[in-house]
């Protein structure tokens, strides 16, 4: 048993370091694409794309039913049949998701003008999100058996065939470039989505099963209103700047949003392993062990965190020019919100594991719905900075609820919530104060290699 358990973290401690290594790299080329989409795109193309992308997002978790969350759970109960499991749940968000699309094509030119997309846009849109679920599934089954190499080829595909397939469409496009765009970031998404549905079909997958999707159905409905309520937390800021302000604000704040997720490719490569080795060592009772690696990354997270908001001023002239400068006010509490998010996907991992998922959408519906009061209140008084401290306040306020729901509804106590809460709060004193140095790049990067030499001491 203990050779067992040794291979298996072993394994999730390899998978764990490709993922981050293959997630920086494959980042990396959205960080070298982005200021050429900058400056081949027009702030009003750019932010517009940036609009298509914040409704797939948003969607996503309807049209798949987030039946992935169950996934991780099902090859508990279901070790023996898990890809059957898989290809069924694939059916059934297919039925949704062809179901949704054609009412949206029905009304195809009111649901347009809402997304604020042309008609052809919107068709992009619908086929991207048809076509992404079963991609997701296959990932998640991927990750769960420890199949990292196949993860990393997909994501490979994916960065490189969006990037280049873009820019081709860009540079041939004599007319609206943001759309070509939009096309760049489908047909792969589409293609990849064709491939894994014949190899399922191929090896008798696809079926309907009624003990699945009830099973699947179960744990993945209440974790809709949670999903759905996260990408509102996330994406209301950019809708909301949006219609006070038009396309460009969003264009500035998207880019620098998009540089703070570079602490989730972190913190999801992370993720891809951690949670296949999560639930296999809390079914095997091994909670010492689990409290001991998660302050590691929590550690982890807010030193990289802290680094994030140090180089600010230089990735955002880098990503974007001078003419985004003005936006590099809005990072330290844009990261700092991420952190937030990082941190409280641990009390998540209990919910679903322990299939009480019911509790999760109460959360995070309370602090999507404080974030899109409190942005339309300060968004129009202060400007679209606004946004990135109230999505902080949010994402605190849904830290803190998740830990409520753990503890006091489901009796779980599994991490030092004392140490979690000591770790954010001295992240969000160190990042507010790094950014008063930010006219001083000696100060900021000192304070990186100071971190950096006592992050190593640390581990």
């Amino acid at each position: 048993m203990d050779n067992i358990e040794n291979k298996r973290q072993s394994v999730a401690l390899k998978a764990g370091v490709w993922y981050v290594i293959s997630s920086v790299l494959v980042k990396m080329i959205s960080v070298i694409t982005t200021p050429l989409f900058t400056r081949l795109l027009s702030t009003d193309e750019y932010g517009t794309v940036s609009t298509f992308t914040s409704w797939y997002t948003l969607f996503l978790v309807i049209y798949s039913l987030n039946l992935g969350t169950s996934i991780g759970r099902a090859k508990i109960d279901y070790p023996d049949h898990l890809d059957d499991y898989i290809g069924s749940q694939q059916l059934l968000s297919l039925i949704v998701s062809v179901a949704i699309s054609l009412v949206v094509i029905a009304f195809l030119k009111p649901f347009s003008g809402l997304f604020e997309l042309s008609e052809p846009e919107t068709i992009l849109l619908l086929l991207y999100l048809i076509a992404s679920p079963a991609i997701h599934f296959v990932q998640s089954g991927y990750r769960y058996k420890y199949k990292y190499k196949q993860n990393i080829g997909i994501a490979w595909y994916m960065a490189l065939g969006t990037a280049l397939l873009s820019l081709l469409l860009i540079f041939l496009t004599n007319g609206n470039k943001g759309t070509a765009r939009m096309a760049g970031l489908t047909l792969p998404a589409a293609a990849l989505s064709v491939f894994f549905w014949v190899k399922a079909f191929g090896g008798g997958h696809i079926h309907v099963n009624r003990e699945y999707w009830k099973y699947g159905l179960a744990i993945s409905l209440p974790m809709i209103l949670h999903a759905v309520s996260m990408n509102v937390l996330a994406q209301s800021d950019r809708v909301v700047i949006s219609k006070f302000y038009g396309a460009t604000p969003v264009a500035y704040y998207s880019l620098v949003r998009s540089f703070a997720l570079l602490l989730v490719v972190v913190t999801d490569a992370v993720n891809q392993a951690w949670q296949p080795w999560f639930h296999d060592s809390y079914h095997a009772g091994k909670e010492t062990e689990i409290r001991k690696n998660t302050n590691l990354l929590v550690i982890l997270m807010c030193y990289i965190g802290l680094a994030c908001v140090a180089i600010g001023p230089e990735a955002v002239y880098i990503l974007g020019g001078a003419e985004y400068a003005q936006a590099v006010s809005c990072l330290p509490p844009m990261v700092l919100g991420v952190v937030c998010q990082c941190l409280y996907t641990n009390y998540i991992n209990i919910e679903l594991h322990v299939k009480k998922t019911k509790y999760a959408s109460f959360g995070t519906v309370t602090a999507a719905a404080l974030n899109l009061i409190l942005n339309l209140i300060f968004v129009p008084l202060y400007g679209f900075s606004a946004a990135a401290y109230t999505t902080f306040a949010s994402y605190l306020v849904l830290l803190v609820m998740h830990l409520m729901i753990t503890r006091r509804i489901l009796k779980v106590k599994l991490y030092n919530d004392k140490f979690i809460f000591a770790a954010m709060f001295l992240t969000t004193a160190a990042a507010f104060g790094v950014s008063l140095t930010y006219k001083n790049m000696a100060a900021r990067y000192g304070v990186i290699a100071v971190g950096f030499i006592s992050f190593l001491f640390i581990f």
